[in-house]
């Protein structure tokens, strides 16, 4: 690829053809009997040897690290065995999002399995935020609980836990978020804690709560299914909190994903009926496009309960409420991001110059609940760090989301003296600020931006796994590549390239938004190409119908009327110069 040059006048993307080891390849596809394209893919994930390869292509249950190597972990085996053994008033406090609302679902139905007074609590987004809350201590208080175990939030609230422990309530706190300084807390379970001896770091919230019940199953002696059971629940919460889907995390999405598609509960069977999607059907797509966002719409829209209920209802009935709620509410909210992003467009198209290094927009009337979500859809379009703000009285609240390598956490640090708080990660944050303060924030985010972002950062990269000729794609080749999944955050769906392709016939726009066109190799051999989102090239395409190109894609089979067919996913394409 390096001695093709291109007109940039195709190309969306920046084009990286990651450089794997090609002894290490080579030796991996004799090894596990894989061709070249394959092992570079799997060299480009860290995955060099038979044995690396076997655990990735057949996770298993069995290689789980003992939850018991959880700092804290009997200590809390033993709190909440006493706590169910006496008949204490258990309360499950978890976070409004997926990962929250799952880890909340999947306590309160093992708990209540067991005989446990248990009940749950969510804060309200807009009255109390993320974390734990004043108004949540006060319902522990008057529910008379004894025992609150967090899920997906706590390691930072020591004011709340001493609230708690004023009044005799002792917290058990299930977390995956950075630690500062550590909570006084009767127990921690989170794999970011100093000295905690789990060897894996990147569990959600939900699968931290599931190694408390794991624990609390395996130190009573039961079955595995016994806790297995709600691994279905862990997979919904991995894919929408966007963890890595590495090790222990693959191992839970393979036998999530069965369960899932095999013997639904009866919430998922609700809402996928109302998705028009089989269960046998269901991909991870599904759930980051279609379960997660209908979740999440409950907290952002109204009030998270909603969620918790669909996903502990014991009957299709039950759950078919709750689940007509939820599309509700995601209609809901679709209607008023569409409304805002159309907003935020028509402001980036209006007042931004091509020399900006960001995106910081504000309008009082923006709805607090997605701003992350127009945050997000502005960035991925722009793809420039992008601060969403609305509300008003006294204070303004922000979503702030990044580009690869730049860590906006620490570009907000830069503009603290503008802000009245701020919270997140490198790639996403929210702030508060006072509304005379956006002048000097939008300012001084540009300027640290700028300062910070290189060219390359500047256009979105694709990260190619290696070169590939079309002739070579057969029916081995995609059941091999049909094993990466489940696809997400960190282990993305591989991409190839190919070079001297030609247009064959012309392309056709599909909906306004899709093309769809035929490419010839140099074999000769006819291929069908899709491109989801890419009317930008169809004008294109029709004037160089005659010129080589190559493009970046990825692989799938499709079945169609009992039909098998190769389906190729256009990410990018570039004409040969």
């Amino acid at each position: 690829m390096a001695e093709v040059q291109y007109s940039d006048l195709m190309k969306r993307y920046r084009w990286n053809v990651l450089s794997s080891d090609e002894e290490t390849a080579a030796r991996l596809s004799q090894d596990i009997n894989v061709s070249m394209p394959i092992a570079r893919a799997l060299c480009n994930r860290g995955i060099t040897g038979f044995d690396e390869a076997r655990k990735f292509f057949r996770p298993n249950l069995d290689l789980l690290p003992s939850p018991f190597l959880f700092r804290d972990m009997q200590k809390a085996v033993n709190r909440v065995r006493k706590a169910v053994e006496t008949g204490e008033k258990i309360l499950v406090y978890g976070d409004y999002d997926v990962d929250g609302t799952a880890g909340t679902a999947l306590l309160y139905l093992f708990f209540k399995l067991q005989g446990a007074e248990v009940s749950y609590y969510i804060n309200d987004r807009f009255s109390e935020g993320y974390g734990l809350s004043d108004a949540g201590v006060g319902h522990a208080v008057g529910l008379n609980a004894s025992l609150v175990i967090t899920v997906d939030c706590g390691i930072k609230a020591s004011r709340e836990i001493e609230l708690f422990a004023a009044e005799n309530i002792e917290v058990i706190v299930c977390d995956h978020h950075e630690p500062e300084e550590l909570p006084p807390a009767l127990a921690i379970l989170n794999p970011k804690v100093p000295d905690c001896g789990y060897p894996f770091r990147e569990l959600c919230g939900c699968s931290v709560a599931l190694k408390l019940v794991q624990a609390f199953s395996e130190s009573a002696g039961t079955s595995p299914e016994e806790w297995q059971q709600y691994i279905d629940l862990v997979a919904v919460a991995t894919v929408a909190d966007m963890v890595p889907l590495e090790q222990e995390n693959r191992v839970y999405m393979h036998k999530g994903m069965e369960l899932l598609q095999k013997t639904p509960r009866a919430g998922i069977q609700e809402m996928l009926s109302l998705m028009n999607v089989e269960p046998g059907a269901l991909g991870t797509g599904h759930i980051a496009f279609g379960i997660a966002p209908r979740i999440n719409a409950a907290g952002r829209m109204h009030t998270a309960r909603t969620a918790v209920e669909w996903l502990i209802a014991g009957s299709r009935d039950e759950a078919r409420v709750h689940a007509e709620e939820l599309d509700r509410l995601n209609m809901e909210r679709r209607q008023i991001d569409s409304g805002m992003l159309k907003s935020a467009e028509a402001m980036v198209d209006g007042y931004f110059a091509s020399y900006c290094s960001s995106i910081v927009l504000y309008h009082e009337e923006w709805h607090l609940g997605v701003l992350g979500i127009v945050a997000s859809r502005l960035q991925d379009k722009y793809y420039l760090p992008t601060v969403i703000m609305g509300g008003g009285d006294g204070l303004i609240k922000g979503s702030v989301r990044s580009v690869q390598g730049l860590n906006i956490f620490d570009v907000l640090q830069k503009c603290s003296r503008f802000l009245e708080k701020f919270g997140g990660h490198d790639a996403a944050a929210g702030i508060t600020l006072k509304p005379e303060n956006i002048s000097g924030f939008r300012k001084q985010f540009d300027k640290v931006c700028s300062e910070r972002l290189s060219m390359d950062q500047r256009q979105k990269e694709l990260p190619i796994d290696s070169s590939l000729s079309l002739e070579d794609v057969n029916g081995k080749f995609l059941n091999v590549l049909r094993q990466f999944e489940p696809f997400g955050q960190g282990n993305r769906e591989p991409l190839f390239f190919s070079t001297n392709l030609k247009l064959s016939g012309l392309p056709r726009l599909l909906k306004g938004k899709h093309v769809k066109f035929a490419v010839k190799d140099v074999s000769g051999r006819i291929h069908d190409v899709i491109a989801f989102g890419r009317e930008d090239i169809y004008r294109e395409l029709e004037r160089g119908s005659r010129k080589m190109f190559s493009m970046v894609y990825s692989l799938e089979e499709n079945e169609w009327n009992g039909r098998k067919n190769t389906q190729i996913k256009l990410k990018d394409m570039g004409f040969e110069e």
